[in-house]
């Protein structure tokens, strides 16, 4: 890894990573799980933001693509495993960001989630939402899992 690259310290996982990084393990999703500690706790001091929101959505979506034993695992690996950095959602805010209807509505709570958690990277498989968030918000580094461990982590 090049010295200049300083890795972010408070980072932000979407959905899709821990999902596919849970079930992927080979995957760059999977590799930033395992470099987090998610197999084995480990010494690494990097926090990932979390939420209601963002357990909320992982849990549904768990659920729906396999079940909800698998779903409460990856919730209980964030808790165990990871180091958290947990979040508050004002709901007026959430309803605010709605409204502009500049990132999609599915969306708002995980932006809200990185954007209150004062994250320094968001990571994202969902090109569409990055290109969006780089574009209209520039508050936070934005990158795919692959273009984030190619970056940090080789």
């Amino acid at each position: 890894m090049n010295e200049m690259t300083k890795i972010p310290q408070l980072i932000f996982l979407d959905t899709n990573v821990y999902l596919i990084g849970a079930s992927e393990p080979e995957s760059p999703e999977g590799l930033i799980l395992q470099w987090l500690g998610w197999e084995v706790k480990n010494n690494n001091t990097v926090e990932v933001v979390i939420s209601e929101e963002l357990i909320d959505q992982i849990s549904r979506v768990a659920k729906r693509l396999k079940n909800k034993d698998w779903s409460g695992e990856i919730i209980g690996r964030i808790w165990q495993n990871l180091k958290v950095f947990y979040v508050q959602i004002d709901e007026s805010e959430l309803a605010r960001i709605e409204a502009l209807a500049v990132i999609p509505r599915e969306d708002v709570g995980v932006y809200l989630t990185a954007k209150v958690g004062q994250s320094q990277c968001f990571i994202s498989a969902n090109h569409k939402l990055i290109k969006i968030l780089a574009q209209k918000t520039g508050e936070f580094e934005c990158l795919t899992p692959s273009a984030f461990v190619s970056k940090y982590l080789m």
